[in-house]
Formats: C-alpha cells, structure tokens, sequence
C-alpha cells in the first residue's frame, strides 16, 4: 500500500501530548461552529482523525493555541472537500453544501464555491466580522483568522493574508482547469498542488503558536523561500502517494497518472518518480536549513534565532505530516461509502447560512 512507504526525515517523530483532549474540544467547535452536523456526520468526522494532524505538525503546541492549530486544521480538510476533485460531489448530488439556496447543476455548484472564495477573499482583505448570516465555513474561518491574528504584527498579517488569498484563489484554477477538461502535466499539477495544499499558511501558524516573527528581510529573501517551496513539494508528494489508491478508485488527478500519461512510465516508475520528489525536497530543505547562518551573516543584522525556530517548524511539519499520513484513515481505509472521512459528509454539513 502506498501508505506503507517510508521516507528518511530530518528530526526525530514527536507529537503535542494533548492530542486526545485537543481532539474532544475540536468536536465540539465543528459542532458548535455548524461545520459538522447531525450524529452520524460526526461520529464519521471523528473517525476520521483528519484534525490529529495539528498534534503531530505542531508538536510543542499546547492548550488554547494547540486548539487553534485543530481548528484551522479541521477547516482546512472540510473545505478542502468541498472543493478538492477528491470530493464525493457528483452532478446528481441533490444540494451543495456552501449554497443558499441549494444548487442542483454543476453551474450553480461552481457559482457558489467561487463565492464561498471571494467571501473568504473579502473577509482577510477588509477584516470584519462575516455579515449574518454566514456561511458556516466562512464564520468559523472568521474566528479562525481572528485567534490566529491575535498579538501579531501588521507585516505578519499583511504577508500571511497574502498566503491565504493564493490558497483560495488556487480552488477557483482548479475548478477552472477541471472544466477545461485537459489533464495538466506533472509540472503544471505541482504548481497547482503547492498553492492548494495549505502549507504556507500554516508555517504562518507556526510563527503564531511559537510566538515569534521572521525578521521582514530575511522572511523575504530567496532562501527563506526556498525552504517553503521544499517543504510544500515534499509534502505535495507525500500526499499524492498517499492518496494514491483512492485518486485511482475515482479517477482523480494525481501526480503519479499524470507522470504516467504525460512522461510514458509504468506506474512503478511513476510512484518511484514521485518517492524520488519527497526525497530531493527533503534534501533541498536540510541544505537550505545548514545555510541559515550564511544568510543572517549576509543580511548584516546579526543573530537571528527567529531563523532556526522558523527552520523547525519546517522540519516538524515534513516529519509530522509523514506520520500522520500514514496511518490516517482518510488515506487508509478504502475508497467508497464506508470510508469515514470528511469527503464524505453529506452535502448539508457545510450547507446553508446559520440562522439568525
């Protein structure tokens, strides 16, 4: 099983220790925050344990910012499924769960997911609260951002915005690129995955539950984002194998059938193409680490320590997505309705603006 491949990792596995109660608090924020509604949609969110992936990237988070960390992180699959072609949505799905009214064509489902963007857009651009009565996925969002924002400084936020415009602004090129109906090149879906698969935003969050900022230079610089874009394609990669079987069941774009469509490889070759990204990103990433001290003798500012939290956070995030990857039921359990994960909650747990 693709969930059965193991790559060498720059630091040693580690996890929050509150794992299990930031997981029962979490329940009831998704509950609270109409995210996730009626029992059997939550019985099957919990099994899922998409949102243990806060505990294992960031791993010395604790109390109220280790609850941020499963909020944001639960957000993120949720919205992800609603919008990611790894969703159970299909033509006849009698409603789509970001409209009101509810939407019965494939038209009226892009209308609204471009929507549910430019209102999540607008929200991180001009911060207010959501008008009411919001969208769930935008309300929780709004307190999300407002946690998340608290003690930061106006730089950080203008940056980290910027961060979460291009990860929304990622869904609407995927939808776009769907209805094209061309399956992209190897190339053009990494691109595409780098912006989707939310890796920025949360070193972002890393800054926030550390509580420390890059200096603006140095977060600026070519080196600094080198390392963002190796650990963005390292985990790109891990989740394209990881997904593998599941994107192969329901004939979803995947990095390994597009090496094998586009590059003539046999699907071994492709996935050990694929392995080959995850190693080479993990490579770049550790020689980009050692060179953090050249860059702040460069910068001519002296010590920077903000630079190596900044690295381990990195680093925690490449070794505790490998590990939560691989034995997450979302990727483990086989594809179809008895799989408990988000993609397959039914369209009206993301539904309808909250009452007033």
């Amino acid at each position: 099983m693709p969930q059965d491949v193991e790559f060498t990792m720059p630091v040693e596995s580690r996890v929050s220790p509150e794992l299990d109660r930031a997981r029962r608090r979490h329940l009831d924020w998704v509950q609270a925050s109409g995210l996730v509604t009626g029992d059997e949609a939550l019985h099957r969110y919990e099994a899922s344990r998409v949102a243990d992936s806060a505990a294992y990237g960031f791993p010395e988070a604790v109390g109220a910012d280790l609850d941020l960390c499963f909020d944001l992180l639960g957000w993120l699959f949720l919205f992800d499924a609603r919008f990611d072609p790894r969703s159970d949505a299909r033509p006849d799905t009698p409603s789509d769960p970001l409209s009101d009214p509810p939407c019965d064509t494939p038209n009226r489902r892009t209308d609204a997911a471009i929507a549910v963007c430019q209102d999540l857009v607008g929200l991180l651009r001009w911060p207010k609260p959501p008008a009411a009565p919001a969208r769930p996925v935008v309300a929780a969002f709004a307190d999300c951002w407002r946690r998340m924002g608290r003690g930061r400084s106006e730089e950080w936020r203008r940056r980290t915005a910027h961060d979460w415009v291009d990860y929304l602004a990622g869904w609407p090129t995927r939808i776009a690129d769907r209805a094209h109906g061309v399956p992209p090149d190897p190339a053009a879906h990494l691109r595409a995955r780098r912006r989707t698969i939310g890796v920025r935003p949360l070193l972002a969050l890393a800054e926030r539950v550390g509580d420390f900022e890059v200096p603006l230079l140095a977060w600026h610089s070519t080196h600094l984002e080198g390392m963002r874009i190796a650990a963005c394609d390292a985990v790109v990669a891990m989740n394209e194998i990881h997904s593998l079987e599941k994107d192969e069941a329901r004939g979803y774009p995947n990095l390994v059938p597009s090496l094998v469509h586009h590059r003539g490889l046999s699907r071994a070759e492709a996935v050990r193409q694929v392995c080959g990204t995850v190693e080479r990103s993990v490579a770049s990433f550790v020689e980009l680490r050692a060179g953090l001290p050249q860059l702040e003798q460069a910068l001519g500012a002296g010590r920077m320590p903000e630079l190596a939290r900044y690295a381990d956070a990195h680093a925690a995030w490449i070794r505790g997505y490998h590990d939560w990857g691989r034995a997450a039921p979302r990727y483990t359990a086989p594809a179809g309705p008895e799989n408990p994960g988000p993609e397959h909650l039914g369209p009206e747990n993301l539904a309808a603006p909250q009452p007033n």
